[in-house]
């Protein structure tokens, strides 16, 4: 390896300038383009731009050197571009001073007889197309509309031929000059020799500008594994094609689904990182219990460096492929517009862990949809047991410390879940919907109307959008306007003092039978008026007969309001919550029915 300060013009010196095909789009924005005209443009300032690791490749009598760009892409490109930009921005009498620059610098021939000139950095395909129309032409800013979707490289462009229109014609050529100038050495090129571990030196010096995620440090090691067993490119970039690019990069739309962020509990992360994750639990090289998420490039890099043979690598990463196919089609985002039916187990499965928040499960369940795609029936029953387990055990307020370890359990034997299962009593379950949070309240009366739905044939709507606003019937401040309280019992048969009554009420508040899901939330001044106001609203303000388009709230309240039951009290919700559980029951308890 030799590091040394160069200059820009280290480029004139080279023939093609080849960026690897498994490399990064170009990810820079405008902050890093600000960055670095404010840097350039300040005269005090040394200009010193980063690193470049460049490996020079074999070439054969009479073939043309090619350079290859390990690390540096980024600032690289940015910097072409900015040449062009300026080129682009002067007199056309400047362009014909300063042309035989541009050529030099940003153009190469094959042969010194040739009349055709090829342009230099060449890139992956993702931005070879506008990077080319670019540096050949520039670019006709009306022929690319500003949708917010044209390529970066573009935007590049395009952010510099604005910030140029603020500069004199001097301030131009002097940046021009500036960069062009053997003696203004702002970067350090780094040319590794045949037998440097560029992977090494690449994960040692990449820090400045727009890091490598995750993903695309593993995908580097994948494809310099590849190009070291193969003992050549074009074999490497072969299977790179049918597999890594086919599956993650095949289009705008994929690059733009696997770099989409979702809520893994607390933190964003996007698809890829996601799916990445799940495969390194499934192949058990990554230990919840032993690392953390930062952990994941290291341990996929020491996974690859084991393997010896192709067959070993390209099952690897043909595994990752069907993954990443299976996680797209079935792993779907979910928000206000999905429909919902509970024939659709997979889809419950996952708005249930979404609602939850439980991600824990994820590799567990990739693994399975992987495992049992040719079994339905098997991989309906391990998933539904997945669902009955995590609800029972969060709603019966059970700890969760323990999910990455059974992730693992679940992995190694699936058919374990039922003994996790059985953990959590049915009573259990039951004390814990007599206590329940709004959230979990509203997901399990949701499940329970779309069971309504499908079991019976009166409904003609069987799919739902979960947009409810949960209510609670006996308002949480009750005490406002709610004053008449029923004599009540204690266990022993005595009666029960004002204060307990009123202690034994406030519970019962929070149980689910007083609670349901309306189409819209009521007016807060109507939330805590008495039943009858709260039902049929008080003027222009509607009550729940105005919102109750499910059958829980329609059926097991409002029409029996309509029909002269006009109380609701303690008695109604112990009475509502004994028919609630045993139709949550027949979905998540051990038996389909139970005395209560």
């Amino acid at each position: 390896m030799d590091a040394q300060a160069r200059s820009f013009t280290f480029l004139g010196n080279e023939g093609a300038v080849r960026i690897p095909f498994f490399q990064r789009a170009y990810v820079w924005t405008e902050e890093n383009w600000d960055d670095l005209l404010t840097e350039l443009f300040d005269a005090k300032r040394n200009h010193f731009l980063g690193s470049l690791i460049l490996k020079q490749q074999k070439a054969f009598i009479g073939e043309s050197k090619e350079l290859l760009v390990i690390d540096g892409q980024q600032r690289l490109t940015t910097l072409s571009v900015l040449i062009k930009a300026l080129y682009d921005s002067f007199t056309e009498n400047l362009q014909k001073t300063v042309l035989d620059y541009i050529r030099h610098y940003l153009f190469y021939k094959k042969e010194i007889t040739d009349s055709d000139y090829l342009i230099k950095i060449q890139h992956s395909h993702l931005d070879a197309d506008a990077y080319q129309k670019i540096i050949r032409s520039g670019i006709d800013i009306a022929s690319f509309p500003l949708d917010g979707n044209e390529n970066r490289i573009v935007k590049c462009y395009e952010f510099f031929i604005s910030k140029f229109t603020e500069k004199t014609e001097d301030e131009r050529k002097r940046l021009f000059n500036l960069i062009l100038t053997p003696e203004n050495k702002m970067l350090v090129i780094i040319d590794l020799a045949e037998n440097d571990d560029e992977q090494t030196i690449f994960d040692t010096i990449n820090s400045a500008g727009v890091r490598l995620s995750s993903s695309d440090t593993i995908k580097n090691a994948l494809f310099q594994k590849a190009i070291q067993i193969y003992g050549n490119q074009e074999t490497a970039i072969e299977l790179y094609r049918k597999t890594w690019e086919k599956a993650f990069l095949v289009d705008e739309e994929t690059v733009a689904y696997w770099n989409t962020e979702r809520h893994t509990g607390r933190l964003m992360r996007d698809n890829i990182e996601i799916l990445l994750h799940c495969i390194a639990v499934i192949n058990g090289f990554y230990d919840p219990d032993e690392h953390t998420l930062s952990d994941i490039p290291k341990l996929y890099k020491s996974r690859v460096g084991q393997f010896k043979t192709k067959d070993d690598l390209e099952s690897f990463i043909k595994e990752i492929k069907d993954y990443a196919e299976i996680y797209r089609d079935q792993i779907s985002p979910l928000d206000n517009s999905t429909l919902f039916s509970f024939a659709d187990n997979t889809l419950r499965l996952f708005h249930i862990l979404e609602v939850l928040q439980v991600t824990t499960f994820h590799p567990f369940i990739l693994f399975v949809l992987k495992t049992f795609k040719h079994n339905g029936p098997e991989l309906s029953r391990l998933l539904s047991n997945l669902e009955k387990f995590v609800v029972r055990r969060m709603i019966a307020r059970q700890e969760t410390k323990s999910f990455n370890k059974l992730c693992k359990e679940f992995i190694k034997d699936p058919t374990t879940i039922l003994n996790r299962i059985n953990e959590t009593t049915d009573d259990q379950f039951i004390s814990g919907l007599k206590g329940i949070t709004n959230k979990n309240a509203a997901l399990l009366l949701f499940w329970t109307e779309l069971q309504r739905r499908h079991k019976d044939h009166k409904f003609d709507t069987k799919e739902l959008k979960y947009c409810y606003s949960l209510e609670h019937i006996m308002p949480q401040g009750w005490k406002e306007f709610w004053h008449a309280i029923p004599e009540k019992k204690k266990a022993n048969g005595e009666t029960m003092l004002l204060e307990e009554a009123k202690k034994d009420r406030q519970e019962k508040v929070y149980w689910i039978g007083n609670m349901t899901l309306l189409t819209s939330s009521l007016n807060s001044s109507l939330r805590n008026f008495v039943f009858e106001k709260k039902v049929n609203g008080e003027g222009k303000k509607k009550g729940m007969k105005a919102y109750a388009a499910l059958s829980i709230t329609k059926d097991d309240i409002v029409s029996k309001f309509d029909s002269g039951d006009v109380i609701w009290d303690e008695n109604k919700i112990m009475d509502r919550t004994d028919a609630i559980t045993r139709e949550i029951l027949q979905i998540w308890g051990n038996v389909a029915s139970i005395q209560l």
